[in-house]
């Protein structure tokens, strides 16, 4: 998970594991992305899930899943 460092980093990562329907252990260490006050972000604050990067070795059936969530978890974010 890539996610600002101002963020609520416990609450994204909440969201994911219910977005994913994964066990926490299947997560690896989040990484904080430095906050630059020159750059304007339309993604941030305490709602803000962050992104999730997934990897996926040699499954064309995990990927097609995979890509369904993930649809499913944008979809869901422009609803909001």
């Amino acid at each position: 998970m890539y996610i600002h460092e101002s963020a609520n980093v416990e609450a994204a990562r909440r969201f994911w594991l219910e977005v994913t329907g994964a066990m926490p252990d299947q997560f690896r260490n989040t990484t904080l992305k430095r906050h630059h006050p020159k750059t304007v972000r339309k993604n941030t604050g305490e709602d803000y899930p962050g992104c999730l990067k997934v990897d996926v070795r040699r499954s064309s059936h995990l990927y097609r899943k995979i890509e369904g969530w993930a649809t499913v978890a944008m979809s869901a974010a422009r609803e909001c």
